[in-house]
């Protein structure tokens, strides 16, 4: 009963700032984590930037809209992550760092992930930049994390938030890959925010808010590097396919699992010797038992490259290496509403993953009159 009201006291401790534990020993880890992130803000705070993009509207004599967002750092040669609903309609764009306002120029943006690259033209003379990982680890449900953002006109905010979920879909909305939810919902300006673990790792940038349960999605680290990764060798987000239609079966040996329905011919697929039937154990590094599943991990396939799919043949495990084409462009999984990007003249923007617009300004903002913030948001479920 004393140790499940001494990890209680703990847990209010870490959420509400507090540091008084009866135990000596509780106290000094809770010191030892304080110490340990304010360390990780300290390190990491010169990474961010605040993001504007100047919209010119259609009205003549009418100032530009601005939106805001934050961004950081990912290259010592100044490059930065940072939402497309916030920059991918812009007269002009820069970025502030220390106070200090520099000119940038858009790389590329994805509308299905709602990330966008940018390149500031001059650098600021100390900055840092976080690290992208290829990893595919997903932090666990429960584990804390640091966001870093640059809400509203503020400098640099760390904020401690937890993981609520990895999800591949909200309602009827799905998502291109598993996203991070997280426990608090993003306020102005926080769209593109950095995601930290306690080991200082990029976990995720801010893509979304779902304001109904005062949650955030964040799009996993190695999802944004490999999204940036298109934008820079060919200006968009090309996918791999492999040429096949599944179909959901379950056993109770196996449980659910996805088998392999059409192989059609001379695609991927076939010349790799896939076959109607074969149940999907793996695709590259993740398992894979359900659409979703599925989708996720030919998120992560790129064009040309070789995968190693394993299957269930006869009740026997079967390794093959399958060269991947391009997605084309009717392909089932490709089910996902992309962002939608506001046209100059009717400055809104549209949710994330659903057709229906909506404001960027809510009824009471303490912006200026001339700026405005866009961090997207999602339906609740059931809306």
């Amino acid at each position: 009963m004393r140790h499940s009201f001494v990890c209680l006291s703990w847990a209010v401790c870490l959420l509400c700032g507090l540091s008084l534990i009866p135990e000596t020993r509780g106290q000094s880890s809770i010191v030892a984590l304080e110490s340990r992130i304010i360390d990780l803000v300290a390190d990491h705070s010169n990474s961010l930037v605040r993001v504007s993009a100047a919209r010119e509207l259609a009205e003549e004599g009418q100032p530009a809209r601005v939106i805001i967002g934050t961004g950081f750092f990912v290259s010592g040669k100044g490059h930065v992550l940072t939402n497309a609903s916030t920059v991918a309609i812009h007269e002009r764009i820069w970025l502030e760092h220390r106070g200090v306002e520099y000119a940038a120029t858009l790389i590329g943006f994805d509308r299905a992930t709602n990330l966008a690259v940018l390149l500031a033209d001059t650098l600021p003379p100390d900055f840092g930049f976080l690290h992208l990982s290829d990893a595919a680890e997903l932090p666990q449900m429960g584990q804390m994390l640091i966001r870093m953002s640059m809400p509203m006109r503020l400098g640099p905010t760390p904020r401690l938030t937890m993981v609520g979920g990895i999800e591949s879909s909200v309602g009827n909305q799905l998502f291109p890959c598993n996203y991070i939810r997280v426990t608090h919902a993003a306020g102005p300006g926080e769209g593109g925010a950095a995601y930290l673990d306690l080991t200082g790792r990029l976990v995720g940038i801010q893509v979304g808010t779902l304001n109904e349960i005062d949650s955030s999605y964040v799009l996993p680290a190695r999802a944004a590097m490999r999204v940036r990764d298109d934008l820079f060798s060919t200006g968009a987000v090309e996918f791999g396919w492999m040429g096949f239609e599944v179909r959901n079966v379950s056993s109770i040996a196996l449980g659910q699992h996805l088998a392999l329905a059409i192989v059609e011919p001379d695609t991927p697929a076939y010349e790799a010797g896939l076959m109607p039937d074969d149940i999907l154990l793996q695709i590259g590094d993740y398992s894979v038992s359900s659409i979703d599943e599925l989708r996720n991990a030919m998120f992560y396939t790129r064009v040309g490259q070789f995968v190693e799919v394993e299957v269930l043949r006869d009740n026997e495990p079967v390794a093959l290496t399958v060269k991947l084409a391009k997605r084309p462009s009717n392909e089932p999984l490709q089910v996902l509403r992309p962002v939608a990007i506001p046209t100059v003249a009717n400055p809104r923007r549209e949710d994330a993953l659903t057709d229906e617009p909506s404001p960027l300004l809510p009824k009471k903002s303490l912006l200026p009159e001339e700026e405005i913030r866009d961090d997207v948001s999602l339906e609740s479920p059931g809306s």
